[in-house]
């Protein structure tokens, strides 16, 4: 699943095509019934999180209420012009992983909590309609070109990656959404402060989490807490704070925890900035056989008892685990 980012990249790619009407759609979606938003309007485009919300209206307004301004690069020296390309994204080949797999996976629990902290998830009326976009596994939005298979499936086929959604503009571009489920809400009343991209990021209520009695690496995926952490964003910071994943967070000091919230607020904001410049985003530990002090990385998957287990990587060494803490095994 694309972690925050990523998406707040797609929102910006997107921001181009607000105020334009929708003249023609097509895409794979039965659900949503993509040819609903022909003639609509797209008035405003929000992110929080993973997640992305489109408004479209009936008619046109110059000027939507509540409508966001394009989304600024994070820093000055950042592109402000050509935003629909997706190739200055700094993932040329269409949005990939940061392991390089193809885009032509299916939607996949991704196992963090999902239970963000939105509101409105009753369908809207006809005054303002907004389209709720969660992305799987390898989702991505693509600008002006489609996907194109990478490698042959399974079968042998060279078939191209199918969009759920298509959007043509009357502005002559069109919007493609790949690997991802969409659905009508109300309004998207948001909370920022659970947000890690906000500026109105909650440190207080973060940290407050963190001390719960529970094995780190699973709050750090409660997206009740830190929206838009993912499990590459999980795996970096533990390792930046030197911290094993399984470290419970009632037995972590108060400054400790300052520094893994301080890590997840510095490595996410410098991966939306690498978005916006070109650059890659380069992990210390995550899908690694060594760490950068040249120590093995070991590799296991690790989540709640009877909830989706992620696979994490951690150096043993770098991320000692604490005396006070139970062996692995019970949490595994």
């Amino acid at each position: 699943m694309p972690e925050g980012p990523s998406v707040r990249k797609f929102h910006h790619l997107i921001s181009p095509f607000v105020g334009q009407q929708v003249v023609k759609t097509e895409g794979s979606s039965k659900k949503l019934q993509p040819a609903g938003l022909q003639s609509l309007w797209l008035q405003d485009s929000q992110v929080h999180g993973k997640k992305l919300f489109l408004r479209f209206d009936p008619d046109e307004e110059m000027e939507p209420p509540g409508s966001s301004p394009p989304p600024e690069p994070p820093q000055k020296e950042a592109h402000k012009e050509g935003a629909a390309d997706p190739k200055r994204d700094g993932e040329p080949s269409g949005q990939k992983t940061l392991d390089g797999s193809s885009q032509s996976a299916e939607l996949n629990p991704q196992g963090e909590d999902e239970s963000e902290c939105l509101e409105g998830d009753a369908p809207a009326g006809d005054a303002g309609r907004w389209l709720r976009v969660s992305f799987g596994l390898f989702g991505s939005v693509w600008v002006n070109e489609f996907s194109r298979a990478k490698k042959a499936n399974k079968r042998g086929d060279w078939r191209d990656p199918s969009p759920r959604l298509v959007l043509y503009f009357g502005g002559g571009g069109f919007l493609a959404f790949y690997n991802c489920q969409m659905s009508w809400s109300s309004s998207p009343v948001v909370t920022p402060a659970c947000d890690i991209l906000s500026e109105k990021f909650h440190r207080g209520q973060a940290l407050e989490a963190l001390g719960q009695a529970q094995p780190v690496c699973y709050t750090l995926l409660d997206q009740r807490y830190f929206s838009g952490l993912g499990n590459i964003i999980k795996n970096e910071v533990l390792y930046r704070a030197g911290i094993h994943p399984l470290s419970l967070g009632s037995v972590l000091s108060a400054p400790r925890r300052e520094a893994l919230v301080d890590h997840v607020v510095e490595f996410s904001t410098a991966w939306l900035q690498g978005k916006f410049q070109g650059r890659p985003q380069h992990t210390q530990v995550y899908q690694k056989d060594q760490c950068p002090a040249g120590h093995q990385v070991m590799k296991e998957a690790f989540g709640p008892p009877g909830g989706f287990q992620r696979l994490t990587w951690w150096c043993p060494q770098c991320q000692p685990q604490l005396p006070e803490e139970p062996e692995q095994r019970q949490f595994s």
